[in-house]
């Protein structure tokens, strides 16, 4: 009884001689414990997040105990508090951190800065007035006191910073290689407070720096669209980007394995069962299933605006909405992202969290044409982490490596599946003539055969090869629900992603320079592709499923 008399007499004490502090980490840590408690709600929290919550303490540890006038050291942190701010400002109205997709769009999209603040002034306000609350009384209390100072306390958080970002880079290093792309993975990953925020700034500069010229490029570069047609047609256009999805696995494509349970029964779904891609990376893949330009032409795809902002000229509400992460390997894809008018990432979520952002979008949508492009995480590697524990059907039959990386791969199938068909099911239930476009971004290797190759990047059938469908809502004008119907006809053709750009353009009536009636699925003029695609730094003319899997085998 004693001994807890005594703890409680010695708590107090450290309360009132600690309360400023405290005050001011509760406001620098809101952003990083609100994101947590939502995570619990909508993922399964990873230990990323764990990781960030303890480099963000022992951050603030470090910056308690390097000087007894911590009046003068949050003085000098007045930046940092200016941005944890925006991060706060971020969570609170988007559900996410302040990270280098946020940085990159508001530097390449300045120019909506005034319509922004119109939009949220009033949640901008509500924020700056917690800051100013918070930082205001926090300053106060410290002002005039000298607060105790150790040493020992200083070296033991640097020392562990030391140790935590040091285990992280070698894990990185093992992934990806020493190099450049490594230190820009853990830049990515840090979102530590409030040190952090200086790695998402550094990433978004070294992004910002490579890709200068082509965002000079595409900021001047203007959409021509020479008609829209007056016929009524599709009202709302979904667009999904998959990741590292194959067919192999779909047992939409035959699979034996039921992995798209809700899609196998889906009416109005044309499926694409030989459909490649121009290239086995995200990077170049993303841009050139939204591009008019062919992947030969790389430079166009960058320089020049996307499928997004063709339908943003076009008069659509346009939305991008992201799972993925913003780092070295997304080259272009922000820049994409920022011709959206409506931006929001959910980071190292399940794809899931998006769901509750796309219903909103949709239940708004009466009056107006949308174009929703939604980039998911899929199928990425490691796939286990990539669906809820409540999806995890399918078991391996050993215990052989290859038998658990398939049982983890279906599982994200399986989840992918519920994703679609949860999105479906919202555009049935708002009755607007809809369609839903869904192409994975290219294939993945899973130690298929005697050459045991996992991931993607080596060229081969099993990761240029992608799922892909399309799928229209039966409430469509007679007139394009027939025009549809042709897509029937190329099920089993060779269909390069490259294609979908054109056949969207008809599909909504769109007529514009670029568009290519070869590459368009709806037209007469169609030619199957040769599958040409990027590996490297090369060019490859065209791709032979047939003998590439003749010699595997």
């Amino acid at each position: 009884m004693k001994n807890r008399s005594q703890f409680g007499e010695r708590a107090a004490k450290v309360a009132k001689a600690e309360w400023p502090t405290l005050l001011l980490w509760s406001f620098l840590l809101s952003p990083l414990l609100i994101r947590l408690l939502a995570d619990c709600r909508c993922s399964k929290t990873d230990l990323l997040v764990y990781y960030t919550l303890g480099i963000s303490l022992l951050w603030l540890l470090a910056i308690r105990f390097v000087s007894g006038n911590q009046f003068k050291v949050h003085v000098y942190l007045l930046p940092f508090y200016l941005v944890a701010s925006v991060d706060l400002f971020l969570v609170l109205n988007f559900g996410s951190r302040l990270t280098a997709a946020y940085l990159f769009i508001g530097l390449t999209n300045y120019k909506e800065a005034g319509d922004f603040l119109s939009t949220y002034g009033s949640s901008i306000i509500t924020v700056l007035l917690v800051l100013v609350l918070c930082y205001g009384v926090g300053l106060a209390g410290l002002y005039g006191r000298t607060l105790y100072k150790s040493k020992t306390v200083l070296c033991f958080a640097i020392g562990a910073l030391l140790v935590g970002y040091g285990v992280y880079f070698y894990k990185t290093v093992k992934l990806n290689s020493f190099g450049k792309s490594a230190i820009l993975d853990l830049a990515a990953k840090d979102q530590s407070t409030p040190f952090g925020y200086l790695s998402q700034i550094g990433l978004t500069a070294s992004l910002y720096t490579e890709s200068k010229k082509y965002i000079k490029q595409r900021l001047e570069s203007e959409v021509n669209i020479t008609s829209t047609s007056d016929q009524p047609g599709i009202e709302t256009l979904v667009f999904v980007i998959g990741e590292s999805s194959r067919p192999h696995n779909w047992s939409l494509f035959g699979y034996p394995n039921v992995t798209p349970p809700n899609l196998d029964k889906e009416t109005g779904v044309f499926k694409f069962s030989s459909m490649c891609t121009t290239a086995p990376y995200t990077s170049v893949a993303v841009p050139s299933l939204l591009s008019l330009e062919p992947i030969k032409h790389w430079d166009l795809i960058a320089s020049t605006k996307s499928l997004v902002g063709i339908y943003r000229a076009a008069g659509y509400k346009t939305y991008w909405l992201s799972s993925q992460e913003v780092d070295s390997f997304g080259g272009i894809i922000p820049q994409i992202a920022a011709e959206a008018q409506n931006r929001q990432y959910f980071e190292r979520s399940y794809d899931g969290a998006l769901i509750s952002a796309y219903e909103k979008i949709i239940q708004q949508g009466a009056g107006q044409k949308q174009a929703v492009f939604i980039h998911i995480k899929g199928s990425h590697f490691d796939y286990a982490r990539r669906y809820p524990r409540e999806f995890a059907k399918f078991t391996p039959a050993t215990d052989s490596a290859k038998d658990r990386i398939t049982a983890n791969y279906d599982n994200s199938v399986l989840y992918t599946d519920w994703l679609l068909g949860t999105i479906i099911e919202q555009l049935k239930a708002s009755q607007r003539k809809a369609l839903l476009v869904y192409s994975s971004d290219h294939g993945e290797n899973l130690l298929d055969d005697s050459r045991g190759l996992l991931g993607h990047g080596m060229g081969n059938e099993y990761d240029l090869s992608v799922a892909a469908f399309i799928w229209a809502s039966g409430n469509l004008p007679q007139q394009l629900a027939q025009k549809l119907q042709k897509l029937d006809e190329r099920e089993g053709q060779r269909i390069s992603i490259s294609s979908l750009p054109h056949t969207l353009l008809t599909i909504t009536g769109i007529s514009m320079p670029g568009y290519d009636s070869t590459h368009d699925l709806l037209s007469n003029d169609f030619v199957p592709s040769q599958c040409p695609y990027l590996l490297g730094t090369g060019y490859v003319p065209s791709f032979d499923f047939d003998v590439k899997r003749v010699a595997a085998e």
